[in-house]
C-alpha cells in the first residue's frame, strides 16, 4: 500500500528522525508523545497521528497502548520480504538457540467475533484458517499465536507450511506480496493456568499481548493474530514492520 505523505507530515516525519539520530535514542527507547510533538510544531495531531502511522508501517517507531510511542528496530530485510529473516528468528539466534514453530492446532471455522471480520475485511459469516501455534527458542516456550487467516484469501491452504516460514507459504500461495502490519501491544497479568503451563511461566506473571493485521502490497489484510509474549524473553521492540 502507498502512503502519500503531506508537507506537514513530512515535517512530523523528519522532526522524529532528527530526535532519534540526535539524541542517539535505541530500539525500545520512548519519545514524546503525539500531543506533545503537535505542541511543539504547532500544528494538529490528526496530523501528527498520519504521520507517525507511516514511520510505523516502515519499522521506525512503534506503539504502544496506553503508553505512547518508541522507536523501533528500523530495519527492512534487504529484499523488502517479511519471511527473509523474521523478529522472531533474530531473537532466537541472539539466544543462541533455533527458533521453533509448532502447530499445536488448527481448523477451518466461522469467523468467531465480528471484530476480526472488520480487520479483515470479511462477512460475520465468512470461513477462516484458524491456527494455534506455539512458539519456541529450541525447547524453550516463548509465544502463543492464535492466527485467521480468511479461506477467500487462500486455496488449498496446508497448515504444516507455516512451521516454517508463514508469510513466504503466503506469498508463494497467492503471489502477491507481504508488506505492513498494524499491531496494538498491551501489558496484562496472565490469568489461564492451562496457557501458563503451556508457556512455563507461572499464572498471574506479567506479559505482553500484541494484536496485529498483515496486509499484503495492495492493501488486502489476511491475517488477524493474537500473541501472547513472555516478554522476559522476547524483547518487545522487536515485534515490528520488515
Amino acid at each position: 500500500m502507498t502512503f502519500k505523505v503531506t508537507g506537514k507530515q513530512q515535517e512530523v516525519i523528519d522532526f522524529i528522525e532528527r530526535k532519534i539520530e540526535s539524541a542517539s535514542l535505541s530500539p525500545g527507547d520512548k519519545l514524546d508523545t503525539e500531543a506533545g510533538i503537535a505542541k511543539h510544531l504547532g500544528i494538529t495531531r490528526v496530523t501528527v497521528r498520519e504521520a507517525t502511522r507511516y514511520l510505523v508501517e516502515q519499522g521506525l517507531v512503534y506503539r504502544v497502548k496506553g503508553s505512547g510511542l518508541y522507536v523501533g528496530s528500523g530495519q527492512a530485510s534487504p529484499s523488502g520480504n517479511f519471511h527473509v529473516l523474521s523478529p522472531f528468528d533474530e531473537q532466537a539466534q541472539k539466544a543462541g538457540e533455533s527458533a521453533v514453530r509448532r502447530v499445536m492446532s488448527s481448523a477451518i471455522i466461522e469467523v468467531p467475533n465480528v471484530q476480526i471480520a472488520h480487520a479483515l475485511r470479511i462477512k460475520p459469516n465468512e470461513k477462516v484458517y484458524y491456527i494455534e501455534r506455539l512458539m519456541s527458542f529450541g525447547s524453550m516456550p516463548v509465544s502463543f499465536e492464535q492466527t485467521h487467516i480468511p479461506v477467500a484469501v487462500c486455496d488449498g491452504f496446508q497448515f504444516n507450511q507455516i512451521e516454517h516460514s508463514k508469510y513466504g507459504y503466503m506469498e508463494q500461495m497467492t503471489g502477491k506480496k507481504v508488506q505492513t502490519r498494524e499491531q496494538d501491544i498491551s501489558a496484562f497479568n496472565l490469568r489461564d493456568a492451562e496457557l501458563a503451563e503451556l508457556l512455563n511461566v507461572d499464572e498471574g506473571q506479567a506479559m505482553i499481548e500484541l494484536r496485529e493485521v498483515v496486509s499484503f502490497d495492495d492493501g488486502t489484510p489476511f491475517e488477524y493474530t493474537v500473541a501472547t509474549i513472555n516478554s522476559d524473553l522476547f524483547n518487545i521492540h522487536q515485534v515490528t514492520r520488515r
